[in-house]
């Protein structure tokens, strides 16, 4: 049957329904046996089944009604929460016999779909940090979930406070001020090539650490577990895995094949890029989003002020150094030049093709703007001269842009 009204709901859930209404959150029923009475109470006086209907998912979809057992006190009064607007309904029948016990499903459209291309290995890897295989627990099935932003938060933390005391027990014995007999039977060269790869870990991590926060302090309404982007793409995951592959094939065969002073070039362009990413998502604010936008809005301008004042892509640019330092960082050369081809390849196509678009969405501001400024990759220019628009006018239904380069007025 039809859902009462609010102000048909009585007893002590009227208050928490009320909010609930209002703020689309789930909030913890008393525990008492007065409002487990309530809940299985007959709301409607014909007998007639009766519901209560919650606020659409984000999708625009309903969530089937599941029921939720009353046969005790603390089933009862089980709470729901995640980050999405979950929606639960308690239901009694006629006769007031308690449904049976059931979990709460999310909409489909809060679950990403499995992973396609690769190797079923890196697959397998890939929907794993996906969290597929968690549907079942709410905070954990999909993005918005705490429990899910707090797994990958502890692992990224824990790794990275592991390798970091690992790092200073190298330096400390490579000083003399601690001995450490596994090191010791060790040679130098392995002991080098073991600095760069716990180096390599820290800046990785660190990396993954700070695309969250700073998407959390700066924009915040889209901050979700996905902004630690440790689960980008397939082909991030297997660039990643063949870099590990190289190094350790050459630290366990070839631990001679290294240069420490490469190295060190490598971290200092994997610092210098990991700051220029930074400093463009900062700057960028809450115009900055992991995901490209799909339309443009009527209080969007053009971002040309702080490190937009010299790169266009700055983002871009800080990625592109950052990804090749690391290889360099490892000593990789067949990875070092795997990754600036692909990536260069890349960044070729979506560059101008934004460009393209920005040009169509500001005809007057963006031209001016690309003749005084870099892309910041080599062998990339702009191709908005050749863009033919006389209406200026853009179908902001089919054309694509990137966050990187606008800002939304306030």
């Amino acid at each position: 049957t039809n859902p009462p009204h609010q102000s048909e709901v009585r007893g002590p859930l009227n208050s928490s329904l009320n909010a609930l209404h209002s703020r689309r959150l789930i909030h913890s029923f008393p525990p008492s046996k007065k409002s487990a009475t309530s809940i299985t109470k007959p709301m409607s006086t014909n007998n007639e089944v009766s519901s209560i209907q919650f606020p659409r998912t984000l999708s625009g979809r309903r969530l089937s009604g599941r029921r939720l057992s009353s046969r005790t006190n603390s089933s009862a009064s089980r709470s729901l929460s995640s980050g999405h607007a979950n929606e639960c309904s308690r239901s009694t029948s006629a006769n007031g016999t308690n449904g049976q016990s059931d979990g709460l499903p999310l909409p489909s459209s809060a679950l990403p779909p499995p992973r396609t291309g690769g190797f079923p290995p890196i697959r397998w890897i890939q929907n794993r940090l996906d969290f597929r295989g968690c549907d079942h627990l709410i905070q954990f099935s999909h993005a918005h979930g705490l429990g899910r932003v707090a797994t990958v938060a502890s692992i990224l933390g824990a790794i990275l406070s592991v390798n970091v005391m690992i790092l200073v027990q190298l330096y400390l014995h490579n000083y003399g001020v601690v001995t450490i007999s596994l090191l010791d039977a060790m040679t130098a060269q392995t002991i080098q090539l073991l600095k760069q790869w716990v180096q390599y870990v820290i800046v990785l991590v660190s990396f993954h650490m700070l695309e969250f926060f700073i998407t959390a302090l700066y924009n915040p309404s889209v901050t979700t577990a996905d902004s630690f982007v440790v689960n980008q793409s397939v082909a991030y995951t297997t660039a990643a895995l063949v870099s590990w592959v190289e190094f350790w094939t050459r630290i366990v065969f070839f631990p001679y094949a290294n240069s420490p002073n490469v190295s060190r070039i490598g971290l200092v362009v994997v610092i210098g890029g990991q700051i220029v990413r930074a400093l463009a998502m900062m700057t960028c604010g809450e115009s900055f989003n992991h995901l490209i936008q799909q339309t443009k809005k009527d209080n969007h301008v053009l971002i040309t002020h702080g490190i937009y004042n010299y790169l266009r892509h700055p983002s871009y640019v800080g990625f592109y150094y950052w990804s090749i330092g690391t290889q360099l960082l490892l000593g990789n050369p067949i990875s070092f030049v795997c990754y600036a081809i692909a990536s260069w390849l890349f960044f070729r196509r979506r560059m101008p093709y934004e460009e393209e678009t920005l040009v169509r969405y500001f005809p007057d501001e963006y031209p001016t703007y690309v003749a005084r400024t870099w892309s910041g990759l080599p062998f990339i220019w702009s191709d908005v001269g050749k863009i033919d628009d006389d209406s200026g006018n853009a179908d902001h239904e089919q054309i694509s842009f990137s966050a990187d380069g606008f800002k939304k007025l306030s």
